[in-house]
């Protein structure tokens, strides 16, 4: 690794983990959703749509950023053909959660993982899919590279894209999220940065294609709104998950905290 990239990688693994570590409330959840206690995901069963047609006949699977393997739930509702599936998770409670909810199906199969150093081969899964991963972190540049390297034949990446790039940081602290050990006052230090954050980062599309064309050159890229969701089904599970910052729709639109949320999938074929 470059030293610019062994620094994301710091922060990745000794910050944005960890506060992922604490969050106990999307463990819960998404395991309540991977075993069929809560509604599907809206956006899981958007992917498993489109991923339908793509998954062919014992095709290897990889999930990464999986969480309590929720999104398999909504592949095996739409997939109609048998399937290896393989989750990942840079979070181990989340492991742990989902190897409890798939502990009976001999197909589905759950690790550790760090998208900036994916342990697996290259070309090792005919499918990959990514979502709602790539806007908590400092860059995406390796992730992509990563998520391509060890495809075969299809990506699909789910995450926030726009006409222009921004840079967001939703700041913690105990007054604003219950899981923090930031005291209040003190979300930021003498020179003005956060002391904890996670990002909700959004990229320029023409931004996200350059750094796609720079991982395969001769990919087919279709970028896809996600506009396949239920707005009642996301605003009642608002209510009733209990998470601390629910996704809510507005006029619409999918807005978190005060940030409107543009949400795109991201088709990737690789040639063959």
């Amino acid at each position: 690794m470059t030293q610019i990239e062994k620094t994301i990688h710091m922060q990745q693994g000794d910050k944005g983990k960890d506060e992922w570590q604490h969050r106990h409330d999307y463990a819960e959840t998404f395991f309540k959703r991977a075993i069929g206690e809560l509604p599907e995901m809206e956006s899981a069963k958007a992917a498993a749509n489109l991923l339908a047609d793509e998954i062919q006949v014992n095709d290897s699977v990889l999930d990464v950023g999986c969480g309590a393997g929720h999104y398999l739930r909504s592949l095996l509702e739409r997939v109609e053909v048998p399937f290896i599936y393989t989750g990942t998770d840079a979070t181990s409670g989340f492991i742990s959660a989902a190897k409890r909810a798939w502990a009976n199906n001999s197909k589905a199969s759950f690790r550790v993982g760090d998208i900036l150093e994916l342990p697996f081969g290259n070309q090792e899964f005919d499918v990959v899919m990514c979502n709602n991963v790539l806007l908590h972190l400092p860059s995406i540049v390796r992730p992509i590279h990563e998520l391509i390297r060890v495809a075969r034949r299809f990506v699909l990446i789910r995450t926030l894209i726009g006409e222009k790039s921004f840079r967001v940081q939703e700041v913690y602290s105990k007054d604003t999220w219950p899981f923090s050990d930031v005291p209040t006052p003190g979300e930021f230090d003498e020179a003005g940065e956060p002391v904890s954050f996670g990002y909700e980062n959004i990229y320029s599309k023409g931004y996200f294609e350059a750094i796609l064309r720079r991982a395969s050159p001769e990919a087919q890229l279709q970028f896809i709104q996600d506009t396949f969701f239920d707005a009642d089904a996301i605003n009642r599970s608002a209510e009733t998950e209990g998470l601390a910052s629910p996704t809510r729709v507005v006029d619409g639109m999918q807005v978190y905290g005060y940030v409107i949320t543009p949400w795109h999938f991201v088709l990737i074929r690789l040639p063959t």
